[in-house]
Order: structure tokens, then C-alpha cells, then sequence
């Protein structure tokens, strides 16, 4: 299988959950499947702008991104988390590449376009996928190395834009035609407003689900990239905790969802 796994939350955060999705990580390459990791920064990029003075702002789950911001953003996703994971993935014995969308022009990104009461909102350097090339992953796929990816995409200027890391991977996925996208979150999946886990959530119901604000924050741009995504030639989507008890080799190798899972 060809898997895309988008990690955030406590499995970047949390040093045994992060151990132990790397564990997992080798376990699926040993097994013969092709991955590619694809991560955010979120709290420790957070944490850093805020020992820098620089003040921190969301809309819809995005992070406005501001110049200097942007920098920062940089300086955290394509440095310390990103080599953090490739370490993480070295102490299981596994070989692994780390990138961003910038190198090898694997994910050019446009300005995302957002609006607020009826009027544009300027997000700042935040940006969309809009081509990519997986030349680069296909070269690590040969050399058996595991591509870690940082959101992070130029757009035609040249200069580097925030991506929101679900679109990223789902971007990835898609091209890649991957049979499976997992998104690692705190959450541990999409839940009502009874505070029940929803084991299985249909593309359908997105929308609904949002307007009743039954999601919220994070989950909004999360669940809107599934639906998109699952237009495409993906073959599931499961949204799950890193701190899962071997959840992604579960959620692998199972039928059933061990979080939630988005279908048709």
C-alpha cells in the first residue's frame, strides 16, 4: 500500500507517543508499504512565537501568517520538528529523508482566499496546494528512505507559504493516489455533540456537521480537505490518536475504523 500519515498534536509533543508512532511508522515499511509522513508545528511553533513577542491568530482553524511568522514557521517545521521525526524514525532503524514542499518544487502553493462576515480576510502567507510533484518521493521510495514532510510550499514568487498540514497531506495522498490517509490528532476522531466518537462519518454529512457546530477549530479545515480528498482517487481516510495502542498498524490492518473513518 502507498499510506500518507499526517501526525500532529501530542504525537509531536509528547516524547513516549512520539517513540511509539515512529515504532509503528517502521513496522508498516517492514511490511512492505510505502509512507510518507507529513507534519505541522502547532503547539511548539506557537510556544516560539510567543518567546519572540510575535502575537498568534486563527480563523477557521488557520494560522494567520504574517512575514514574520512565517519565518519563525520555517525556522520550527523544516528545522527542529522535522529532524526531530527523522531521529525518531533513525532510533527504529529506519532510514528517512527530511523535506518540505519547497524542496525539489514537490508542492507549489497559491494564497489562500478566505473570508470573514461576508468580506476577504487576509490570511498572510497562507497558502493552498495547487501543483505538485512527487519526483522527489519517488526517488526516496527507491532509496527505501521514508519522506518526512514539513507543510511548508513556495508559491510563484518564490517566497514560502504556511499550508495547513491536513491539505498538505491530503494534496499528497491524492496525487500519490494513496490506498490510505491517516491524520494522528488529540481528538482521536470526530465526535457529536454528546460527546460520542462517530466511528463512521459519510462526506455527506460534512457539511451539516459544521453548521451546527458540532466541529469545531481544527476539525473544520480537517473534515472540509476529507471531503475533497475522497473526490479523488484515495482510498480511505481515518482519523485517529497517536496515543491509540498500536493504532496505525491497527487501522492498517483492519476493516473497521480504530478513530473515525471519513467514506463515500
Amino acid at each position: 500500500m502507498t499510506i500518507v500519515i499526517k501526525i500532529g498534536g501530542q504525537a509531536q509533543e509528547d516524547a513516549s507517543v512520539r517513540r511509539n508512532v515512529a515504532r509503528q511508522i517502521a513496522a508498516l515499511c517492514r511490511s512492505g508499504h510505502k509512507v510518507v509522513v507529513v507534519h505541522g508545528g502547532g503547539k511548539l511553533l506557537t510556544e516560539t512565537l510567543q518567546r519572540l513577542g510575535i502575537p498568534t491568530q486563527f480563523h477557521e482553524g488557520l494560522r494567520v501568517t504574517d512575514a514574520a511568522t512565517r519565518d519563525v514557521a520555517l525556522m520550527v517545521l523544516a528545522g527542529i520538528v522535522n529532524k526531530q521525526w527523522v531521529a525518531e524514525l533513525d532510533a527504529q532503524g529506519l532510514g528517512a529523508i527530511g523535506i518540505c514542499g519547497g524542496d525539489a518544487r514537490l508542492v507549489q502553493a497559491r494564497k489562500l482566499a478566505a473570508r470573514a462576515n461576508g468580506r476577504a480576510k487576509n490570511l498572510g502567507f497562507v497558502g493552498r496546494p495547487h501543483k505538485i510533484s512527487t519526483a522527489i518521493l519517488s526517488v526516496a521510495f527507491r532509496a527505501g528512505l521514508v519522506p518526512v514532510v514539513a507543510s511548508l510550499a513556495l508559491g510563484p514568487g518564490g517566497e514560502y507559504f504556511n499550508v495547513n498540514a491536513d491539505d498538505f497531506a491530503a494534496a499528497l495522498a491524492t496525487e500519490l493516489k494513496a490506498d490510505r490517509l491517516l491524520y494522528l490528532t488529540e481528538s482521536g476522531g470526530v465526535w457529536d455533540a454528546q460527546r460520542r466518537l462517530l466511528p463512521v462519518v459519510k462526506v455527506g454529512a460534512i457539511r451539516g456537521l459544521i453548521r451546527k457546530q458540532i466541529v469545531r477549530d481544527g476539525m473544520i479545515p480537517k473534515l472540509r480537505s476529507c471531503a475533497r480528498t475522497l473526490r479523488h482517487d484515495v482510498g480511505e481516510i481515518d482519523i485517529l490518536s497517536p496515543a491509540a495502542k498500536n493504532g496505525l498498524v491497527r487501522a492498517i490492518a483492519s476493516k473497521g475504523p480504530v478513530g473515525t473513518r471519513i467514506v463515500k
